[in-house]
């Protein structure tokens, strides 16, 4: 049985990030992700308030590659 779902294009190369928030004041930073990050892993301190961050969300943005 085939899968309805599209294999990745070719020319599309994906880049992953991690979200950290801080708890306290809400602020959210874009990092490049890094091998060990993980959801609720504990981050740096936050740049507003200097609490530290955790982080939130990992996930991949496509990028058309140049040819």
């Amino acid at each position: 049985m085939m899968s309805s779902v599209p294999g990745p294009d070719k020319r599309t190369k994906l880049l992953v990030y991690t979200i950290e928030e801080c708890p306290v004041c809400g602020q959210k930073t874009k990092l490049a992700f890094v091998v060990g990050d993980y959801v609720t892993k504990d981050g740096g301190k936050c740049a507003k308030c200097s609490n530290q961050t955790k982080v939130s969300l990992v996930y991949a943005e496509g990028s058309k590659a140049s040819s």
